[in-house]
Order: structure tokens, then C-alpha cells, then sequence
């Protein structure tokens, strides 16, 4: 039941008003600090800690949550999981001290929380000062963190009174945890549906004595009937009966958008972005009836903290973390090594890319190196990158922008930003079509004959186009997804059925319950091997590199055909002075964004973005910065 309008009615009641708060993804983030552009930025939990300081006092009754993956994604998260992995006894991480400053009453998993392995984990859990709970992720030897938590509260009527509530939480996060992570957990986490142990744990809180249930769901809404073990089930979620707040997360969406209600489907809910970027606050007007019984009577979730807080930090939230801050600093402004030409990732989605070779070059040097005197060496090195540093969430600040030069640290971890290995698996073309034809989902199925319409799809996250050097192929975007690739082949040569070739990737990608990673397990060839920035930062350290993409993939020609795509302003200069009939500028897009027209015919094939501006992909260098657009043109 979420409203008892008989108690109001009779005036045989008590009311609380109960004030939710929640944090969603901060990643690692204390400071109001981006490491990859090295300057500051709002976000971070010490940023919005003078918000929710300012709540506690403004609310009678208040809590603080938080909805996982608090641990792992930043450079700073990463170099204190190493700092703890050396030094045991070198205090407590980080991200724990942070947190701890600011009480929190409880918190969940989320998938990230494994990402360097359950040992340390372990570790870090000891030193939160608040509960942390999971229903449907658990430890197959000892108990890593209960199912459900019990929380008692002394709240304040609005009567002025003090009443004892039961505030039941429990937290549920995709079972692909266990898969993502297959490598460090080793079969030693199982995961069940999420759906499926809400359900059980609901229930199992009421019977506990709970008055009211919090879920901290670290997924996305998803779809009303969501298929056993999805990875996102908001939506199912906030209908299972028992539930009276709902937090979700995972997905880095935003959740009401402004003027909404604030419930899903007639459940409060509210999901706060990431990295800090917003708050969730969920309000609960209770009512005690005459029996005794606490109920929701309203509730409604929105968002706090977009605007009006800009970078400031709280001290005390911060002063955990500035040690480890100005050691990351140091850490990522160290030269690993230099480029000859300027490296961007402004239209990786849309034409072979020098960001993308750069990875393929080193993953390729690397993995030569582990095949030396195996039979697989005969077989021919094919090497697939995805990007990283496309937009997305972030925005504008989302890309990379090195210029000829020293590359440091902070680029290397811009390129790979996640703590994988190299792998290396024997696949066939059917493999290899799959792969292409998932990485092309990216794009949304666009009509000929028309100029006007979007060509990436912003529900396909962009590190999902991986890019496999060594092949070429036709992506056909006007066709549905899962059709759309054409003309493979290796060497000019058509790739047959029955050839057979070694891929280096990301451990990554071996991961998740599907057929593709299902086969690359399979074909997993048996080396020792490197975590990916190691094995960049080796073909860095090893001679000045130049990075002019391959031509690996292209459009289909589609005569009369174009879509519009989204790109930081400073890549007009580039799409202006290399002259292709193929890229123009628009004008001002969204989000600090510009707008970019893709043609389609009759030649459609972006030329490689590989260079210094040139007039043309091959001509001489202009001597001018032309100027973009400042108004979109029809």
C-alpha cells in the first residue's frame, strides 16, 4: 500500500515527513576535478556535500544513501586501489575516507565495485562506516555483504514527537556483474535476477517488521517487462509490491527531467546522473493509522545540485582526498612519450581514426610479442579498439585533443581508461561479421534521399563501436540492424568461411553470456598477458609515433543521402581545412556541441582524419584557421 486516506480521515494519526537522499556513480570522484582534461569541473562528491548538508538541516528527518559503483572509474580511484593493493597498512582509500566524513546510513554494489578484484573489496567495505547491501549478488564462500539491511531511525512527528521506524534497504545491481569481471572473480560471485530478489527481499524486509522499504537499484529504467537477467529493470522494479522509494543508477541518466512527477509507475524514484553531477532526493509524507502501521501517504522523487554549485568543494569532505589527488596529478602530467601527429578523437564514430590506430599499433606490437613461437603466429594479426572519448554523457569535455608533441600520462588514460588486459582469441568470419554488425547497431537506421536526420544513436553507448584494424568493410547504415555489413575482407581478399585469424582486444570483450564473447572464450589462445595500458604505454616509450589511420571501413554509397552527427567546435577547423566533400559543419548544436552533415554519395568514404589540417587528404597545408558557422545553415 502506498496511501491510507481512512487514518487522515479519522484523525487518529501521526505524520513524519521523511526526506531520501541519494548519491548514484560517483566513480572514485571526491573532488571537483576532471583528471583526463586536468581541470576542474562540477563534479564530485565533495562538491555536493554542502547541498546535502544544507538538506539535513532544512528536513526534519533525512537520509543519506548510496547506490554503487562508488569505488572504481577514475585515475585517482585507480591509483589508490594500487596504493592499497602494495600497502596495507597505508590508511584507508580515499573514496571510503570521503564518504565516511560525510555519514552515510547505507549503500549497494554496483558493478564497477569488482574491478580490481574481491580482495580488495573486502578491504574497503571494512573501512565504510555505513552498511553496504546487495540482494542479488553474493559471495560463494564467506558472506561479502547482507541481502537486506534493517535500519532503525528515531524520527520526528510533525508533532514534534519521536517515533522508532523500521526503514527496510536493499540493493540489487546486473547479474552481468559476474561476467563483466569473469577474469578477477573466478566463478567466486554468483548473481541472480534482479527482479527476482527484490521480489524475495521486499517481502522478507516486511516480515523483518520494516515500515517502509528503500531499493537502491544500480540499473537503468529499462522496459516494463524486462527479459529474465536483463541489465537494466527500473521500470519492472518500481512495480514490485512492498517498495515505497526506488533509486535507480548504473545507465549515467538523469531522472525526473524537470516539471516531472517524479514517480515511476506510481513509485517515487529519482536517478542522479553521475560522477556527482546531481543529487537524488526522494520525499515521503508518512502516516501512522490507528493500528499502528506506518504508510507512504505521498512521495515524489526529483533531482538537486545541476546548477548553483558550480566547483565548489566542502573542506572537510575533501581533505581525504587531497593527497591522493596531487599524486595522480603528478602521476598523469609524466611524458610517456610523443606523437608526430596531432591525435583526436572528434569523428571517431564516423571515419577511421588516429586515435584508434594508435591502440591498434601498440595492442598489435604487444601481441606479436606473446605469439612469438606459437602455431597461432601463422595466422594473420587482426586487432580490434574501441573508442573511449566520443561525448556521450560528457559532453564536449568527452574528447581527446593532443596536438604533435609529448603525450602524457593523462592522454594514455583518456585512450584507456579502464583497468583490462590484452586477450587474444582465433575467430572465423562469422565471428567477425557478428562483431561488425553489433559495432554498427551505433549508427540509427536512416532513409535515402533525405539530408535531415540523426546518425548516431544516443541510446548505443559509443565504446560499443569497436573498430577491428587489419580488415576492410562497408557499413550500410540505411539498412536494419544486424544487416548493415558488407564487402569484408582481409588483404583485398573476400574473407571465406572457413579463415581463420588471431584478434587481439580487451579482456572485456570475452565477457557477458552471449555468442560472440561465448566464442571468443573459446578461441582463447593460452598467453600471459598485459593490462592494456601497459602495452601502450610500452609502444609509446619505444620511438615517436604516427598514427595515420588505415583505411578500414566505409559507408555505403547512398546518392542524395546525409545525416547529421555531433562534435566539439574546435573539429570545424579540422572538417573545414581537409576539404572533404563528405564532413561540413552546420552550426551550434546542443550541449556546448556542433553539428556536422555526413554525405552519403556517390563517394561516400570518409578519408582517414589522420593529420595536421591539409587542403584535401593529401594536399598542402593551409596557411589559415578558417572559421565555423555560427548558425546552423538548412
Amino acid at each position: 500500500m502506498r496511501s491510507d486516506p481512512d487514518g487522515v480521515r479519522s484523525g487518529r494519526c501521526e505524520r513524519i515527513a521523511l526526506r531520501l537522499m541519494c548519491t548514484t556513480d560517483l566513480h572514485g570522484h571526491v573532488l571537483p576535478w576532471d583528471y583526463l582534461t586536468d581541470r576542474r569541473a562540477p563534479l564530485g562528491l565533495s562538491r555536493l556535500a554542502p547541498l546535502i548538508r544544507e538538506h539535513r538541516q532544512r528536513a526534519a528527518n533525512s537520509l543519506l544513501f548510496d547506490n554503487g559503483d562508488f569505488l572504481h572509474g577514475n585515475p585517482m580511484a585507480d591509483a589508490e586501489s594500487a596504493r592499497m593493493a602494495r600497502d596495507a597498512d597505508g590508511g584507508p582509500h580515499a573514496m571510503a575516507a570521503a564518504m565516511n566524513a560525510l555519514g552515510y546510513d547505507a549503500g549497494t554494489l554496483g558493478n564497477h565495485e569488482f574491478n580490481h578484484g574481491l580482495d580488495l573489496l573486502r578491504r574497503v567495505l571494512g573501512q565504510l562506516r555505513h552498511p553496504v547491501t546487495s540482494a542479488n549478488l553474493a559471495c560463494s564462500a564467506a558472506p561479502l555483504v547482507p541481502e537486506g539491511l534493517l535500519l532503525r531511525r528515531g524520527l520526528r512527528t510533525q508533532d514534534g514527537s519521536m517515533r522508532v521506524l523500521r526503514i527496510g534497504v536493499f540493493g540489487v545491481a546486473p547479474p552481468q556483474t559476474v561476467e563483466w569481471d569473469r577474469m578477477r572473480l573466478a566463478g567466486r560471485i554468483a548473481a541472480g535476477d534482479m527482479v527476482a530478489a527484490a521480489r524475495t527481499q521486499a517481502r522478507a524486509l516486511r516480515a523483518r517488521g520494516a515500515d517502509i522499504v528503500v531499493a537502491l537499484a544500480h540499473c537503468g529504467p529499462g522496459p516494463e517487462r524486462p527479459l529474465p537477467g536483463a541489465e537494466n529493470a527500473g521500470r519492472a522494479l518500481a512495480a514490485v509490491p512492498g517498495i515505497d522509494a526506488l533509486f535507480l543508477g548504473h545507465t549515467h541518466e538523469t531522472h525526473p527531467v524537470p516539471g516531472a512527477p517524479g514517480l515511476l509507475r506510481g513509485t517515487p524514484m529519482a536517478q542522479p546522473g553521475r560522477f556527482g553531477s546531481h543529487l537524488g532526493i526522494i520525499d515521503l509524507d508518512l502516516l501512522r493509522d490507528a493500528a499502528g502501521h506506518w504508510r507512504v501517504l505521498h512521495g515524489s522523487g526529483r533531482l538537486d545540485g545541476a546548477a548553483g554549485t558550480g566547483t565548489l568543494r566542502d573542506p572537510a569532505i575533501a581533505a581525504p582526498a587531497r593527497r591522493a589527488h596531487q599524486r595522480v596529478q603528478r602521476q598523469l602530467r609524466r611524458t610517456v612519450g610523443r606523437t608526430t601527429l596531432p591525435i583526436t578523437s572528434h569523428f571517431a564514430l564516423v571515419a577511421p581514426d588516429a586515435s584508434l590506430q594508435l591502440i591498434a599499433d601498440a595492442w598489435r606490437a604487444a601481441a606479436r610479442r606473446l605469439l612469438a613461437g606459437r602455431p597461432e603466429a601463422a595466422l594473420p594479426l587482426l586487432v580490434a579498439a574501441s573508442p573511449f572519448r566520443t561525448g556521450g554523457h560528457a559532453g564536449a569535455e568527452g574528447y581527446l585533443s593532443l596536438p604533435p608533441g609529448p603525450v602524457t600520462e593523462r592522454h594514455l588514460r583518456a585512450l584507456q581508461p579502464h583497468p583490462d588486459r590484452l586477450c587474444l582469441s582465433v575467430v572465423r568470419r562469422a565471428e567477425l561479421l557478428a562483431w561488425l554488425e553489433r559495432a554498427a547497431a551505433t549508427f540509427r537506421q536512416i532513409l535515402p534521399q533525405q539530408r535531415d536526420q540523426r546518425l548516431i544513436d544516443p541510446r548505443m553507448p559509443p565504446y560499443g563501436f569497436d573498430v577491428i584494424d587489419g580488415l576492410s568493410w562497408r557499413i550500410d547504415p540505411s539498412r536494419p540492424a544486424g544487416a548493415r555489413i558488407g564487402d569484408l575482407r582481409h588483404a583485398g581478399r573476400p574473407v571465406g568461411p572457413g579463415d581463420r585469424f588471431v584478434v587481439a582486444t580487451s579482456s572485456h570483450r570475452l565477457t557477458g553470456a552471449g555468442a560472440l564473447p561465448q566464442s571468443l572464450r573459446g578461441g582463447r589462445v593460452a598467453v600471459e598477458a598485459p593490462s592494456l595500458r601497459a602495452a601502450l604505454r610500452a609502444h609509446l616509450a619505444a620511438e615517436p609515433v604516427t598514427p595515420r589511420p588505415r583505411r578500414s571501413w566505409r559507408f555505403a554509397a547512398l546518392p542524395g543521402t546525409a545525416a547529421w552527427f555531433e562534435a566539439p567546435r574546435e573539429a570545424c577547423a579540422a572538417a573545414l581545412m581537409i576539404g572533404s566533400r563528405d564532413i561540413a559543419p552546420l552550426g551550434p548544436g546542443a550541449d556546448g556541441l556542433h553539428r556536422y552533415r555526413l554525405r552519403f554519395g556517390p563517394e561516400s568514404v570518409p578519408p582517414p582524419i589522420d593529420s595536421a589540417p591539409r587542403l584535401g587528404y593529401g594536399g598542402p597545408a593551409r596557411t589559415r584557421t578558417p572559421r565555423c558557422p555560427a548558425a546552423m545553415t538548412p
